[in-house]
């Protein structure tokens, strides 16, 4: 009979897996618990005959059992790992399955340090190995699927909006040339197309600097912020820009319901840039309402639930048919709807930062009712680079 009151280390698992499979019951069951200590790791690879040990012990009858077993899945590697996952993800016991989880979060811990000690960020092998171990190859390909399914729709809407940029550029510097070969070739004309390409050619800086703040990591430093602090500066640059086009914001009133006290730790800059544009399409929301009499308002509440905080930004503008709502609620960066100008990269980029941050951002729109973007946001700083 195998010893089960020596050290894991030492343990003759061969001989234990041949007495679980011949007599289960030869062993008690609390001798049957201790066979797996808590925090526990083998010291190197795990042996064949240990792992078809915890394969057995994750099918005990007695649950103190099955739950040492759970534990195992800090360090169990592939197959075996997703085998008894997806077995401890179905257990009958509520204090297994919570063991499990606990352990599932430690493994992934543990990948990331790894990873963040030997591996250079952005290395996608890397991420896909990562993935893979903590989740199994058939999760990391149909993610990896989804991936190149979202970079293909990327990469085919920018295509197709910088084709939107370069070919009016194209059109006048090709009439310029025409021009140019005149003996006196007509000035205005001239300027009028000039103007036409300076104009195309800030649309497609525009676009790159989008594109490049879409891209742009989350920066692991967060400072506490006043909440009404960021919202005012966003409102005036919102403000700002909404008059640079011509229109009056004054005709718009802002309502503000933030408490002065409310702060939360985030990254300064990109958190600002959400706030701002989510607040110049608010305010553009209003441009083709120009000869309307009612009253527009745009208006910013937040409260708070426990640890977190609600951030709503509501407006009465011109809002949005279903079909665009559809389109929109893709947050596919680049992708523009027919009635609404711009990159295509705010919502998307705005969506990405609040994520970032441990949040989330939902949108909701109706034709000549209005838009609603809703922000939840942890309180203090979120995630593993936190600080």
């Amino acid at each position: 009979m195998a010893n089960a009151d020596a050290s894991p280390d030492d343990r003759d698992w061969p001989a234990h897996l041949e007495q679980l499979e011949t007599d289960r019951e030869s062993i008690p069951w609390p001798d049957r618990e201790t066979l797996l200590p808590l925090d526990w790791r083998p010291p190197g690879a795990p042996a064949p005959e240990l792992l078809s040990v915890v394969e057995l012990l994750a099918e005990d009858p007695k649950w103190q059992v099955r739950r040492r077993a759970a534990a195992t899945l800090v360090w169990l590697p592939e197959p075996v790992f997703s085998r008894l996952m997806a077995v401890f993800s179905r257990d009958s016991h509520a204090f297994v399955r919570r063991d499990a989880d606990r352990a599932l979060d430690r493994r992934r811990r543990g990948e990331k340090n790894a990873l963040s000690r030997s591996e250079r960020p952005g290395d996608l092998a890397a991420d896909y190995t990562s993935m893979e171990r903590l989740y199994g190859s058939l999760p990391t390909r149909k993610a990896r699927r989804i991936v190149e399914k979202h970079f293909d729709l990327l990469v085919g809407g920018t295509v197709h909006n910088m084709r939107g940029l370069l070919t009016p550029i194209k059109h006048y510097a090709d009439e310029l040339k025409e021009l140019a070969k005149g003996t006196s070739p007509n000035r205005k004309l001239v300027n009028q197309h000039a103007d036409a390409i300076a104009s195309r050619l800030a649309d497609l800086e525009q676009f790159l600097d989008d594109m490049r703040a879409y891209a742009q990591p989350i920066p692991s430093q967060r400072r506490r912020e006043r909440l009404i602090d960021l919202i005012g500066e966003a409102a005036k640059s919102a403000r700002r820009h909404f008059a640079s086009t011509g229109h009056d914001p004054a005709r718009i009133e802002l309502r503000m319901q933030v408490p002065e006290s409310l702060t939360l730790e985030v990254a300064r800059h990109q958190v600002l840039s959400v706030f701002t544009n989510l607040l110049r399409n608010a305010f553009e929301a209003f441009r083709s309402l120009d000869v309307e009499t009612r009253p527009f308002w745009i208006a910013v509440l937040a409260s708070t639930d426990g640890d977190r905080v609600s951030i709503i930004i509501e407006d009465n503008g011109v809002g949005f048919g279903e079909e665009d709502l559809q389109q929109i609620r893709e947050f596919i960066p680049g992708r523009k709807t027919m009635k609404h100008d711009g990159t295509g990269f705010g919502l998307p980029t705005a969506r990405r930062y609040i994520e970032g941050h441990g949040g989330t951002l939902d949108i909701d729109s109706q034709v000549q009712a209005g838009t609603r973007v809703r922000i939840v946001l942890p309180l203090e700083a979120w995630g593993e680079e936190a600080e």
